[in-house]
């Protein structure tokens, strides 16, 4: 678990300022969350998560980039990158919200740096501070929503261009 005080803790806290998770939150219940957080490393092209697995945890990347990728089925399976993130950018909200399979696979890029707030712990957590939970999902689904519409936007303009 990450002591609130580390330098890391100063680096979740901007990522979830930066990403909105914790909008409305005082300094206490986003400690709460950082506190639950596990640091882990992972080597260049190691995969972080895995498309279609079950797992339900949400990351945040402390340092160092990793790109989101999606099979496609083109004869031979290929493996297509869609977006790089890098230092500050939270994913798995999607599975987090709805317990459904990812839906992409990360992989490292360079030797990255992230926290994982485990699905199991965070539940604990927002069973025994509701409030917290009340704005996380809140937080969640205005992260998820602006990320939709960007994708939106970007598929209407390549139907017009």
């Amino acid at each position: 678990m990450v002591d609130t005080n580390s330098d890391s803790a100063v680096l979740i806290r901007e990522a979830l300022t930066k990403a909105g998770f914790n909008t409305g939150m005082d300094v206490t219940e986003v400690d709460d969350l950082i506190g639950i957080a596990e640091e882990r490393e992972f080597s260049n092209g190691i995969s972080i998560i895995r498309e279609d697995s079950k797992t339900r945890d949400l990351y945040i990347i402390l340092k160092g980039r990793a790109t989101v990728t999606l099979s496609i089925p083109l004869g031979k399976l290929k493996e297509e990158v869609v977006y790089t993130m890098h230092a500050g950018q939270i994913f798995g909200g999607l599975a987090l919200v709805d317990g459904s399979p990812r839906s992409a696979s990360v992989l490292a890029q360079n030797k990255v740096k992230t926290c994982r707030i485990d699905y199991d712990v965070l539940n604990e957590l927002l069973e025994a501070k509701p409030r917290i939970g009340y704005l996380l999902m809140k937080n969640i689904a205005a992260v998820i929503s602006a990320r939709i519409r960007n994708t939106n936007m970007l598929w209407r303009n390549s139907l017009i261009w």
